[in-house]
């Protein structure tokens, strides 16, 4: 019976000392893995966690809005969709006098304030118009939406020679064009499935020396919500993309919906980084 109870306590005790390494490790490899998130982190963000930050919106302007307008309608109608379209863009102008904006742009913007809070950003972001960004053009830039709503998207593309652009592809639609291989990733949606594409590109800023630009755009809404999302969740690979280089970086990120409408399985994923070829 005395050897029964001795080795009862001695396994006891292995247990416990079992357990106790164990949740060292265990304590120690979530440690590993707080430092290095953190230290991915500020490799990513942390110009805009310390110094002078905005975020740059676009706007939707009535012509966009109601350019295809004509095209929805038959061949034999569409003289007089275009005799409407003057007075149909005035009167979507006049609905909102502060301007409107797509809702994919806005849950981007919303997405990126909550991973910045995350992580160490005590009050949220400025938000500013394109138009009216003024003197702010030379802080760090987080510019949202693609270059058909956002001029600053559209400058900042130009003068840092991406080569993954928001561009007008077959039948007039929106998508992400890779310039340097000719490539276009469409949007394709039907009643069970949505895939769309975006683009994120990080690089030193051509307003201001010492300053980052980064931009988040999508061919439509659901690319730029996925481009937002990755920007602050995929921090790891985004950060090894900023070490490995240096001009710039630009990369295409897919947003895939499968399943009802009500509760669909959605799928956002980085599909390829590449350095900035700017002079």
């Amino acid at each position: 019976m005395k050897r029964f109870i001795l080795d009862g306590v001695g396994g006891i005790a292995e247990n416990l000392i079992a357990a106790a390494i164990g949740g060292g490790l265990a304590t120690g490899w979530r440690l590993i893995r707080k430092r290095t998130s953190s230290k991915d982190v500020r490799a990513m963000w942390a110009p805009f966690l310390t110094e002078p930050s905005c975020i740059v919106e676009g706007i939707l302007s009535p012509r966009l809005l109601c350019e295809s307008f004509p095209d929805s309608v038959s061949p034999r109608h569409r003289d007089v969709a275009l005799s409407l379209l003057p007075d149909l863009e005035r009167y979507v102008g006049e609905q909102e006098a502060s301007g409107l904006m797509g809702k994919g742009d806005h849950e981007a913007i919303v997405r990126i304030q909550a991973g910045l809070a995350r992580v160490g950003l005590r009050a949220t972001l400025p938000v500013r118009s394109d138009h009216e960004l003024g003197e702010h053009r030379l802080d760090n830039l987080i510019v949202v939406g693609g270059p058909d709503v956002n001029v600053v998207t559209k400058d900042l593309l130009t003068r840092l020679r991406c080569e993954l652009v928001i561009s007008r592809g077959e039948h007039d639609r929106n998508v992400v064009e890779d310039l340097r291989h000719g490539i276009h990733y469409s949007t394709k949606y039907d009643n069970s499935h949505l895939q769309d594409y975006g683009i994120i590109v990080k690089a030193p800023s051509p307003y201001q020396s010492g300053k980052v630009v980064v931009i988040v755009a999508g061919a439509y809404g659901h690319g730029c919500i996925a481009a937002g999302h990755l920007a602050v969740t995929a921090v790891k690979e985004l950060s090894d993309y900023g070490r490995r280089y240096s001009r710039g970086f630009e990369c295409v990120v897919s947003h895939r919906r499968t399943g009802e409408t009500s509760s669909p399985i959605e799928e956002n994923s980085i599909l390829f980084a590449r350095e900035i070829h700017s002079s």
